[in-house]
């Protein structure tokens, strides 16, 4: 009897059967959907973090350069400062009268000897 039951309702069971295998796809599908979708969010969290370190580093790199720069212009501009200020001097003391075949006067020999104390510091 039981044979002759399946045999009747064969049709209900194969629908019934191929239901519970759908759904169990179905599922399954949606499961690796949610696996999928936390992957991506980690591999995104990752990336942003790799792109925040990068910019940081760029930032870090871009100061040391506009130091540098910064460093080299000001020194630039207190050799500019050092240059003008002895060519004022040595020219009013070019001006004065020299006597005794002396190439410098004590203000001469004075403002060259500050020159030597400076470049050898």
């Amino acid at each position: 009897m039981n044979w002759y039951l399946l045999w009747k309702y064969k049709h209900w069971i194969a629908i019934a059967v191929l239901s519970f295998i759908c759904l169990g796809q179905l599922a399954y599908t949606n499961h690796l959907g949610g696996e999928l979708r936390k992957a991506e969010a980690a591999c995104t969290a990752k990336i942003d973090k790799i792109h925040a370190d990068n910019a940081k580093a760029l930032t870090a790199q871009q100061n040391k350069l506009n130091q540098a720069s910064a460093d080299y212009e000001k020194l630039k501009s207190e050799q500019r400062v050092k240059t003008e200020t002895v060519t004022r001097e040595v020219q009013k003391i070019i001006d004065r009268p020299v006597y005794l075949n002396q190439c410098f006067d004590d203000d001469g020999v004075s403002a060259i000897n500050s020159l030597i104390a400076v470049d050898s510091s």
